[in-house]
């Protein structure tokens, strides 16, 4: 099989349906040895956050010596980014690889009249089977939708499990109350495994702290006060915390810079240092210039991701009310006296009336565009509900057009930011790198 092939049956597997629950992932991943039981997993959910957490807790694991093997959805960029290794991408060979031995399980399932393993539930066994093939010290795994039903939570024995920010979102599959929200993400919570919660609503903190009860887990709530100062500009953060120089020892301050950015890093930051604190109490070692080197050079896709100047152009992949709260504190920040014009996709399916009335009254300008996806919402619906909350609402037919005419509207010394559904960025990003390249020739 070759990494086409390997692409092609990932898309197929989408004839067959889809089964809830873990029965499917459970079958495929015993057709493989259950090689998820050898890994040292820190197991994380949420609504927001979930993928700058992975990327810190797997930066500064790797900076301390260990190999870390991340699993991390959506992909940005390219559909491999997201399994990685000590920051490297698996390559198209290795996952090609994997995938056949991934079908030839599906096929031996479906042949017994077990239902077809789904998209995700592929990759994530080829996402184990690669971590234990590259002998990974530690793997953080970052749940797709959810966490009880989610495919990556037939794990059984996580290091830890950990909990960033709840919010409204998948309104649809998860319930309708940040507490049924709250109490389907604390399904990823397992007996005497100790969970790891940053700062929550009380609404959520008190559904998570429950669950824990039920189950026997320590729950840690990280305190972003510990953090004594944050700031942050358009390209990364600064931070003052305490820090213990051993287990136990007297606290410390620990100053530092995060490759991360926005308004929300604070919390998250937060969340990943309370975990550091609870693996080294259980034996891992992390000196202080490792972990300061792991957060300086974190880097997440599509997260405040800057891919031009003049004007300052930036990808942003919030799309879900709490996602915007935080964009909006960071735009106001960063770019208090400066023209920002947005360009905004989004999935029909997502209370985009929300993030339209929190972001919208920042804007000099705003552009809409309708996302390559079957769940997209129609640039000129989006439009007709933005002019709701902005005057300044144009309709755009292609994103290489957007990128241009955002542009002219910012003016050299203005700022663009698109952002809503991660799905379109890669396609916006190489059409201003075109239009870049042709305005340079």
């Amino acid at each position: 099989m070759n990494y086409k092939q390997a692409r092609d049956f990932i898309s197929e597997t989408g004839r067959y349906g889809s089964v809830y629950g873990l029965s499917s992932i459970r079958a495929l991943m015993a057709r493989l040895g259950n090689v998820q039981e050898h890994l040292r997993i820190l197991h994380v959910a949420g609504t927001n956050g979930k993928g700058s957490v992975c990327a810190m807790l797997a930066a500064v694991l790797q900076a301390a010596g260990y190999r870390t093997g991340v699993y991390a959805s959506p992909a940005v960029w390219e559909p491999e980014e997201i399994i990685k290794v000590n920051g490297h991408v698996i390559s198209q060979e290795d996952f090609a690889a994997l995938a056949q031995k991934v079908q030839a399980a599906c096929r031996d399932l479906f042949a017994e009249g077990l239902p077809h393993p789904t998209a995700f539930e592929v990759e994530t066994a080829i996402a184990f089977c690669f971590f234990d093939q590259q002998g990974c010290d530690y793997a953080v795994l970052e749940t797709g939708l959810g966490g009880a039903s989610d495919a990556t939570n037939l794990i059984t024995h996580p290091v830890c499990s950990v909990l960033t920010s709840i919010s409204r979102d998948h309104m649809a599959l998860l319930g309708n109350t940040l507490e049924e929200i709250a109490a389907e993400k604390a399904g990823i919570i397992k007996p005497g495994c100790p969970c790891i919660s940053a700062a929550q609503k009380p609404q959520a903190a008190r559904v998570l702290a429950q669950a824990a009860k039920e189950k026997g887990s320590v729950l840690r709530m990280a305190d972003p006060d510990s953090i004594a100062v944050f700031s942050y500009d358009s390209r990364a953060s600064r931070f003052e915390a305490e820090w213990e120089p051993h287990p136990a020892a007297r606290r410390e301050r620990l100053s530092g810079t995060l490759g991360l950015t926005g308004a929300c890093q604070k919390e998250n930051l937060a969340c990943v240092l309370e975990v550091v604190r609870f693996l080294r109490e259980q034996g891992v070692s992390m000196t202080r210039d490792a972990l300061l080197e792991g957060l300086a050079g974190v880097h997440l896709p599509g997260r405040m991701e800057q891919i031009g100047t003049r004007p300052d152009f930036y990808l942003d992949g919030a799309h879900n009310e709490g996602a915007a709260y935080c964009l909006r504190e960071t735009v106001a920040k960063c770019f208090a006296s400066r023209r920002v014009v947005y360009i905004i996709g989004v999935f029909a399916d997502k209370e985009y009336e929300k993030v339209l009335e929190i972001m919208l009254p920042h804007a000099a300008f705003v552009f809409t565009i309708t996302p390559d996806h079957p769940r997209a919402l129609d640039a000129k619906e989006l439009a007709c509900q933005a002019r709701r909350f902005h005057p300044a609402v144009t309709c755009v037919p292609d994103l290489a057009q957007a990128a241009e005419l955002a542009q002219q509207a910012a003016g050299p010394d203005g700022v663009v930011l698109a952002f809503g559904s991660f799905s379109y960025l890669a396609d916006l990003k190489k059409a201003q790198k075109v239009e870049s390249r042709q305005k340079n020739g």
